[in-house]
């Protein structure tokens, strides 16, 4: 999947690189401008998202410390032997959560990835795409990738959009030197148009994750909290995710400070500590 997204990438730049490299060099000093400011912020946005792909891919997801208890350790004994030795499932109902699998204790809305064979901490999906978990210390990675592919390939498309309108009305395509290239064109402007709707949905749908505090594991159970014990508020959910500092939200990863307050939050059972400890830094 790596390689996949990675030719997806070079497709579109091979195509602008093919319409936009004779009109920087060949056009006038206006045109020539606005061509190399739009193959810039293009080519900035490819940076970020690779960026992000490549932290998301990278990152530990969220490891749950060997031996990790929310009890003492006699009343953990006590209760690994009971009625409690058993995964709950539902979070945010006060009960203590056993992985079967692992044979140990596991905090609040950290889920059992088969994939990885072991508990990942707040745990949101296992994605193809990243050949990953998506948890707590990489899922502001995930979705930068998302925004900053979505916005690559809407541009890409937006760019793209006059050649492949020139193609069809038969201004470029007389000449058989341009068959190449209205085929890299035509192919790049699809891809790019397809994943941007693509892309949009699925963003949107992460947003309003985002915005009620939800994974994409707790959206789709069965059975819920009446009330939901993590949402507290858009801001806090907002900041709990991507912190408090502004120019902070647009990269793909967490200082050593935020990722300490944000695992003491998730293990040590103090939920609405985090976007209040993040406005301390």
């Amino acid at each position: 999947m790596i390689l996949v997204v990675l030719f997806f990438v070079l497709l579109t730049a091979s195509a602008l690189l093919s319409a936009y490299a004779p009109r920087i060099t060949h056009d006038g000093a206006g045109t020539a401008a606005a061509s190399l400011l739009a193959f810039a912020l293009f080519f900035f946005l490819v940076v970020m998202l690779t960026w992000s792909y490549f932290a998301c891919v990278l990152l530990e997801p969220g490891k749950v410390p060997q031996g990790w208890s929310p009890f003492e350790t006699d009343e953990a004994d006590r209760l690994e032997s009971g009625s409690h030795r058993q995964d709950k499932g539902l979070t945010g109902t006060g009960r203590p959560r056993y992985c079967r699998k692992c044979q140990a204790w596991k905090p609040e809305r950290a889920h059992h990835d088969s994939m990885l064979g072991r508990c990942v901490l707040r745990m949101d999906h296992y994605c193809v795409w990243v050949a990953n978990s998506v948890g707590l210390l990489n899922y502001k990675a995930f979705l930068l990738f998302l925004f900053y592919t979505f916005l690559a390939c809407l541009l890409g498309a937006s760019m793209l959009l006059g050649d492949v309108a020139r193609f069809f009305k038969g201004i470029d395509a007389a000449s058989p030197d341009n068959a190449g290239r209205f085929a890299l064109t035509m192919i790049a402007f699809v891809v790019d148009l397809a994943f941007s709707l693509s892309l949009g949905g699925l963003l949107a749908m992460h947003a309003r994750m985002v915005w009620l505090n939800y994974t994409t594991i707790e959206m789709f159970e069965k059975q819920r909290a009446a009330q939901w014990p993590y949402d507290r508020g858009a801001r806090r959910n907002f900041e709990e995710v991507f912190g408090t500092r502004f120019w902070r939200w647009w990269v793909p990863t967490y200082t050593a400070a935020e990722k300490a307050r944000m695992l003491d939050a998730t293990l040590n059972g103090h939920p609405s500590s985090t976007a209040t400890e993040f406005a301390a830094l």
